[in-house]
């Protein structure tokens, strides 16, 4: 008897566990969790950073230019050319993101391309890349192009190893060029043997993406670039203690301008801002200390605050090799992707 009621106790506890578990509210802010220090990777920087906008010919919104303090002609500063997610042509998207760099003494620029469904990819590339070039044209005098990154989320993820490619024809990135790309959709870039083998990479993915499948990542960006050699796999998994950091398809995103998933929380800054500063550093420094980090030798991803300050946050997952999600349905799939060719080859 008292066998049988100590078995229908823990079960109860379980069943009340699991609803507790279910119950945890999504982290909505940064103040859930320990962050990384100004001045620390994935912290603001020492620079003040000014928004300068540029008039984009073909399209509303304008081109952004995020410009640290320290970047004058006598000191021209690296840059990193940002290619936001399909519809995230405002820059308020990406906006902690590309300041939080910014500060950190890198110019980032923002170029928009077209949403509109009726545009092919070559024109939206095309639109991409006429954007980044405008920008250097006005501001190429506090800029260093022989140290170049390009970062990107979903679609203009897919689009990075294309800018690469086309930098790279131009001569910018000679001294120092990385790829950082968040959650790819499909790729519609040519001649990507074309992208030098130093170039170095990260591919992020979010476990729980319901957007794209992670077989796009791996087939379209990390099996078309075998020449790159130094570069991680790298997966963040929900979190679960304090409250609930999801791993979603907009795990970037960090202003969701009335979105309903959530945009600013510490997977910013531990998962993107960490890796992605110390990705810049390492690729135009070759610091060490920042290699570690970039590529996740250092996984550490911040602690909750209050009565769970003890406990991390999942650490960061990296690897030489893909892991994906197989379990997941996402809406665009790798093996649907000439549904979506719109005239583009494939595959």
């Amino acid at each position: 008897m008292k066998k049988i009621l100590l078995i229908l106790i823990l079960a109860i506890l379980s069943l009340n566990a699991s609803t507790v578990r279910a119950q945890v509210a999504q982290c909505t802010g940064l103040k859930t969790t320990t962050l990384p220090l100004s001045g620390d990777y994935g912290g603001f920087g020492q620079f003040t950073v000014t928004r300068l906008s540029i008039t984009n010919a073909s399209l509303i919104d304008p081109i952004s230019v995020f410009v640290p303090s320290n970047a004058t002609a006598q000191n021209k500063v690296p840059v990193v050319f940002f290619a936001h997610g399909f519809g995230g042509t405002n820059y308020q998207f990406y906006e902690t993101l590309m300041r939080q760099l910014a500060s950190n003494g890198y110019i980032v620029v923002f170029s928009p391309y077209s949403s509109s469904i009726f545009a092919t990819h070559a024109t939206r590339y095309n639109q991409l890349w006429d954007g980044f070039q405008k920008a250097v044209q006005q501001l190429g005098n506090i800029m260093d192009t022989t140290r170049i990154g390009f970062a990107g989320h979903s679609y203009g993820a897919g689009a990075l190893p294309d800018m690469a490619r086309r930098g790279a024809a131009q001569g910018w990135g000679n001294d120092g060029l990385f790829l950082f790309v968040m959650a790819a959709w499909y790729n519609w870039g040519t001649n990507l043997e074309q992208i030098p083998a130093s170039t170095k990479m990260i591919v992020q993915v979010y476990w729980d993406d319901a957007t794209n499948e992670h077989l796009i990542s791996q087939n379209d960006i990390w099996n078309k670039l075998p020449q790159i050699t130094e570069r991680k796999w790298q997966v963040i998994r929900q979190s679960k203690t304090y409250c609930s950091l999801g791993a979603g398809h907009g795990v970037p995103v960090t202003n969701s301008l009335g979105q309903t998933e959530a945009a600013l929380d510490a997977y910013d800054a531990w998962g993107v801002w960490r890796r992605l500063h110390a990705i810049s550093d390492y690729t135009f420094s070759g610091n060490q200390t920042a290699k570690n980090i970039a590529f996740g030798v250092d996984a550490y991803m911040g602690r909750w605050r209050g009565i769970f300050g003890v406990r991390p946050i999942s650490p960061l997952e990296s690897t030489d090799s893909p892991v994906i999600n197989t379990q997941s349905s996402p809406s665009f799939l790798w093996s649907q992707k000439c549904t979506y060719a719109l005239g583009s080859p494939c595959p």
